[in-house]
């Protein structure tokens, strides 16, 4: 379970399994709501369990792991 907490996630990983978009986590990471760290390449990089802390502190437990809604817009039936 140990090694399911500290896998390591690209932004898009993260904003995914968060339900949030890219340029929120980032804005997260620049706000010290979130821990991230740049590669060499710099590249933004979190743990799956900072992303979960993130989530929860957002109150979007429930969409933990769903895409971000604004990603794709589904036209709606009436």
């Amino acid at each position: 379970m140990a090694q399911i907490e500290d896998q390591i996630l690209t932004t898009g990983e993260a904003a995914a399994l968060c339900g949030v978009s890219r340029s929120t986590l980032r804005r997260a990471v620049a706000q010290g709501h979130l821990q991230a760290w740049h590669t060499p390449g710099k590249h933004l990089r979190f743990t799956r369990s900072a992303c979960l802390d993130f989530a929860r502190s957002l109150g979007r437990v429930d969409l933990v792991g769903q895409a971000y809604a604004g990603a794709v817009q589904e036209p709606v039936a009436r």
